[in-house]
């Protein structure tokens, strides 16, 4: 949701060869922090379009307050809806680190 990192965003998607027109793109105060959220949308993502895999961030200064923490349960809630979650700390300086769930 905040225009200071959507440029670092599509960096990434592109560096994990995600093209535009080929995956469901949801963003929200908070980011994959925002449970509720998460669980609506990946379950929409689910049914109407058979999605597997969820790249989920939160990024640095979040206004909302989300932290780096806060990826690894919604890794666990991507997992319980049938998700491969791919975690990322977006930073403001343009560049972003990969968070391994365990």
């Amino acid at each position: 949701m905040d225009f200071r990192i959507q440029k670092t965003v599509e960096n990434l998607l592109e560096h994990l060869n995600i093209h535009q027109g080929t995956y469901d793109r949801v963003t929200c105060a908070g980011g994959a922090a925002n449970v509720d959220q998460l669980k609506t949308h990946l379950g929409l993502s689910k049914k109407l379009h058979d999605s597997h895999t969820a790249v989920l961030s939160v990024h640095e200064d979040c206004g909302a307050g989300a932290k780096k923490e806060d990826l690894l349960k919604a890794a666990e809630t991507a997992r319980s809806l049938g998700f491969d979650p791919k975690l990322f700390y977006i930073k403001l300086d343009g560049t972003w680190e990969e968070v391994k769930a365990d």
